[in-house]
């Protein structure tokens, strides 16, 4: 599960299910890495205390290699061993040390060895060229990738196909967002820039005039996974509504 820094330790506590990890976003350009006491790390580090199984991200964004090189022992004093790159939005090289997540990646390796679980972002219908790029962070040293949200099972698994065929075989996690009304997914579509295909929101327009959950759609799409791709794990982005997402577990291990 994807969380923010400012997620309710009550709701984490609430729970009925247990996520592998929990996933914790980072936000360069809120907390500009000033120290090692900024929100993103103080909830990495109390999801630890909890005996949470942690992925904090980082991005390239801002980011300078005197700080990371403390975050990086920080995390270690705290067994924190997984992290997730991205470049961050609005990302610029000229204000970080590192031009790209693969020299951060590079960086994490030279520094720490084997130490980190490295996870990259993937893109459901990239580019030849991101593709590309994905390799490049493999061979870097990463070790999985995690997907945008998507809504298409064929989109999925055409990222599949081509990432075997370029030599990338490490695990690849599909990203779900659920969400119960369409202003919910006008909301994901807006903030993350996601494409979404004509069916989908004829989809979610029938199923709002039937008074059906929009969340039979996400539970269709995690059984289509499951059984023509063989999926068994997934990255819900939940916008720290736990509740939520919980309730959807559930109802499809019902």
């Amino acid at each position: 599960m994807e969380v923010t820094p400012d997620v309710s330790e009550q709701d984490i506590d609430d729970l009925r299910v247990e996520p592998l990890f929990f996933s914790v976003t980072w936000h360069a350009k809120t907390h500009q890495c000033k120290d090692l006491n900024i929100a993103p790390i103080k909830t990495a580090c109390l999801l630890k205390s909890k005996q949470k199984n942690v992925l904090l991200h980082l991005s390239c964004d801002m980011m300078k290699a005197t700080y990371l090189t403390e975050l990086l022992a920080k995390l270690q004093e705290n067994g924190i061993c997984n992290l997730f790159l991205v470049s961050g939005e609005g990302f610029h090289p000229t204000n970080s040390d590192f031009v790209n997540t693969t020299e951060m990646i590079k960086f994490i390796r030279a520094k720490t060895g084997q130490y980190f679980c490295i996870g990259i972002a993937g893109f459901p219908g990239c580019s030849d060229e991101k593709l590309r790029l994905i390799k490049e962070k493999v061979d870097a040293g990463a070790n999985f990738i995690l997907t945008q949200a998507f809504f298409d099972v064929d989109a999925f698994k055409n990222l599949k196909d081509r990432c075997e065929k370029m030599g990338v075989h490490v695990p690849l996690i599909p990203g779900v967002f659920s969400f119960e009304t369409p202003k919910q997914l006008d909301g994901f579509i807006n903030m993350c820039k996601v494409k979404v295909s004509e069916d989908l929101l004829n989809a979610v327009s029938d199923n709002e005039k039937m008074n059906r959950p929009c969340t039979d759609i996400i539970k269709q799409l995690i059984k289509q996974l499951n059984t023509t791709c063989n999926i068994t794990h997934y990255h819900f982005f939940t916008i720290n509504k736990l509740n939520d997402v919980q309730k959807l577990i559930e109802g499809i291990n019902t």
